[in-house]
């Protein structure tokens, strides 16, 4: 992400929104990628390219593509600063409304009543992150600004609960890892300090439990690239306003995935245990949400990392993953390749469409290339 002048905070932003040097990838394709095995979102490319944006499914069936860096090396959001959509019905992108604020390496979370709330993230390279907030209308097409959080905060994660209100969590400041949690209110428009980690928290991931509890997992404990990764996990019970501490994974890692299954636990997807690459993972591990306990999950088709936004539920209650090379999802222990794109995608965009196909949007690749390009797959 990016970071204050200092040199600690450029190591934190270093680590959230740009690549990791290792084999050069294919030059990316122009357009919009076919895929084998998934279908091409015809049509033009998206119109800005964008990486460590976001993508989220509105009530009328678009999706809102927002934010993200615009340039090789994620050096611009100020061309990402306005949005756009994909219009199923169409099959293509088309312009949106300007943020309030330019912004790479956020959250987006689709709030009860059909807007979507965007917090915090980078406004550019070699910034500290922001502390601002920002929600769009779907009724007015609009952004509008909405409370300040509470602290500057990138790297985090933000998680609907089932009373609506959004669960921001961790992240960093730009030079130390966060332990401050707070509150949204969709009907107040306000944020509300509730009870800290138990230990600082950034890169991580987290998930929605069946039960209404937000398991958070993963991450580092501080900021720069591959330091301080830990592999414990937390859960947050909005109850009682309280953190408990669960088991551990098998790894410390960080730039991972967090996904609800339906029998009430989760799925870890992916990471990475280091900067190297072959320090990305292609494992898994299942969350019991009654032992509190983690176990060796399946393993994917391949490395994935960087893929905060890449995770995506289904209606049926698969789990489509994306990043890396193509698409693939998982159902009854076991993945299964559901399309190929034809280079890597890092810190790309993912949503499941009302009709079941899942988009997958933007990217960069090894070399931090940005890419306009988007496909569909239907799994």
């Amino acid at each position: 992400m990016r970071a204050r002048i200092a040199a600690a905070a450029t190591a934190a932003v270093t680590l959230a929104l740009a690549g990791c040097t290792s084999t050069p990838a294919p030059d990316p394709a122009p357009g919009v990628a076919s895929a084998s095995g998934a279908t091409s979102a015809s049509g033009t490319e998206m119109i800005v390219s964008r990486a460590a944006h976001t993508a989220t499914l509105l009530p009328d069936g678009r999706v809102l593509v927002a934010g993200g860096c615009a340039a090789d090396g994620c050096e611009d959001t100020e061309r990402a600063a306005r949005s756009e959509f994909y219009d199923p019905t169409r099959a293509r992108f088309v312009a949106g409304p300007a943020m309030s604020t330019p912004r790479a390496g956020h959250t987006a979370t689709a709030l009860a009543d059909g807007r979507v709330l965007l917090v915090g993230g980078y406004a550019g390279e070699g910034r500290a992150p922001l502390d601002t907030a920002e929600v769009f209308d779907p009724a007015t097409d609009a952004f509008s600004v909405t409370a300040k959080p509470s602290v500057r905060r990138g790297a985090h994660t933000a998680t609907r609960l089932r009373d609506g209100s959004v669960l921001i969590v961790g992240g960093t400041s730009g030079s130390v890892a966060l332990t401050t949690v707070e509150l949204y209110s969709p009907v107040q428009g306000t944020f509300r300090v509730v009870a800290p980690l138990p230990a600082p928290r950034a890169t991580h991931g987290a998930a929605l439990l069946a039960d209404g509890r937000v398991l958070v997992v993963g991450g580092q404990s501080g900021v720069g690239h591959g330091n301080s990764l830990v592999d414990t996990a937390v859960v947050y019970d909005p109850a009682r306003d309280a953190w408990q501490e669960v088991g551990r994974l098998s790894v410390p890692k960080y730039k991972l995935a967090v996904a609800p299954l339906p029998d009430g636990g989760a799925l870890v997807i992916g990471g990475q245990t280091a900067d190297e690459a072959g320090a990305r993972l292609d494992t898994t591990e299942l969350f019991d949400s009654r032992t509190g306990r983690f176990s060796s999950g399946p393993t994917m088709a391949e490395r994935r990392y960087k893929i905060s936004d890449a995770v995506a539920l289904l209606a049926d209650g698969r789990i489509a993953v994306g990043g890396g090379y193509g698409l693939e999802t998982y159902a009854d222990g076991r993945f299964t390749k559901s399309g190929a794109g034809s280079y890597e995608r890092q810190f790309p965009a993912v949503v499941a469409l009302r009709d079941g196909a899942v988009l997958v949007t933007g990217g960069y690749d090894d070399r931090t290339r940005v890419t306009g390009t988007a496909f569909l797959a239907k799994p």
